[in-house]
């Protein structure tokens, strides 16, 4: 049982560690898509001075960039969020299984009480004078 909660809570820590991993990929995602849009806002200053149909080009490009690099940053987000799930559904199990493993000692301990308290008892009178005649 020590080895099964050991086990819950590392598993746990191991997949909080996950999750914050994910959300540190994630952000370092979303800071390059909204340096993608400040690019791609740029561009269409430019686009509107100019009217080049390059500067358009380069603006749509900018653009598929950055749906692309959002698209990344929310596959992130699911395992951060699934690492977040798996770290409370592991942490729920560390803790009832300690619960379970001090439950267990609780009634271990209270049979050993009981065995006590039997050996303990005098033997009933009926059951000494079966005893001798046998």
């Amino acid at each position: 049982m020590r080895l099964s909660v050991t086990t819950a809570v590392c598993v746990s820590l191991l997949t909080a560690a996950c999750a914050a991993g994910c959300w540190y990929r994630a952000e370092q995602l979303r800071s390059e898509a909204d340096w993608l849009m400040e690019r791609s806002k740029a561009q269409a200053s430019e686009f509107a001075q100019s009217f080049n149909d390059a500067l358009a080009t380069q603006q749509l490009e900018t653009f598929a960039r950055r749906r692309a690099v959002l698209e990344r940053a929310h596959l992130w987000q699911r395992g951060q969020a699934l690492g977040i799930m798996l770290t409370v559904a592991a942490g729920t199990c560390a803790w009832l299984l300690s619960l379970m493993r001090r439950l267990d000692g609780e009634l271990e301990e209270a049979s050993q009480e009981l065995e006590q308290a039997r050996a303990a008892e005098p033997a009933p009178l009926g059951a000494t004078v079966r005893a001798s005649r046998s």
